[in-house]
């Protein structure tokens, strides 16, 4: 899905509640990507709210010739929302990903450039991990999606499953959690497009899924 997707798509957007995986999703794309384009790629954190982990952290370990890490200033706690973002999302030979920061505080700053995000160059992934606190329930869900992606004036989501509970993480714990959330959006506008699996359960359980299935080795527990 990635390979085809980075073909048309120049910018990649991760919204969704506060621990569902946004950060770790953005570096996974960040490197899975330039294995994909020759072109520039940028990992702008757009987190405005105060979290515990960001993408920015790790931009000594993830920064190299094609993967750059963008974020903006701090203004006494509140950090700011990089320079020139019109420019970089308009630029045609550089790829995009934009980790924004949880809930639907998080997601208003990006109204501001809903022209470019809602276009065709664009895809906006959101991340659900069915084991956090606002993901218990089909209405929790769905209240949040609404409010985040009204907030950011996001026209379409692409729902991506992330079912874990950090290194302890087991292969039932990913299968339960992936079925769990598949019928909490039964009967509703969102389908679930990738499931994101850690790298240390068996690859052969998961073969037959009938989505892309991805494979990643979270990089904030393994500090």
């Amino acid at each position: 899905m990635l390979k085809e997707l980075v073909k048309t798509k120049r910018n990649f957007v991760l919204i969704g509640e506060s621990g569902s995986g946004k950060s770790e999703t953005a570096l996974f794309l960040a490197k899975t990507l330039s294995d994909y384009t020759d072109k520039k790629i940028r990992l702008i954190d757009m987190d405005q709210t105060k979290g515990m982990y960001r993408s920015r952290d790790w931009k000594e370990r993830v920064e190299n010739d094609q993967i750059h890490v963008y974020c903006g200033e701090h203004f006494m706690d509140m950090p700011l929302v990089p320079h020139g973002m019109a420019n970089k999302l308009d630029d045609e030979n550089a790829v995009n990903i934009l980790d924004v920061g949880g809930n639907e505080i998080g997601a208003v700053v990006l109204g501001q450039y809903s022209q470019w995000l809602n276009n065709e160059n664009s895809v906006v992934f959101y991340i659900i991990n069915p084991y956090r606190n606002f993901s218990g329930s089909k209405d929790n869900i769905l209240f949040l999606m609404e409010r985040i992606q009204k907030a950011g004036h996001i026209q379409k989501i692409h729902v991506i499953s992330n079912p874990n509970l950090g290194p302890s993480t087991t292969e039932e714990d990913v299968c339960n959690g992936h079925e769990i959330l598949k019928k909490m959006l039964v009967d509703t506008e969102y389908e679930i497009e990738a499931l994101m699996i850690p790298v240390w359960l068996p690859k052969e359980v998961f073969i037959n899924m009938d989505i892309p299935v991805y494979f990643i080795k979270p990089m904030i527990q393994f500090l």
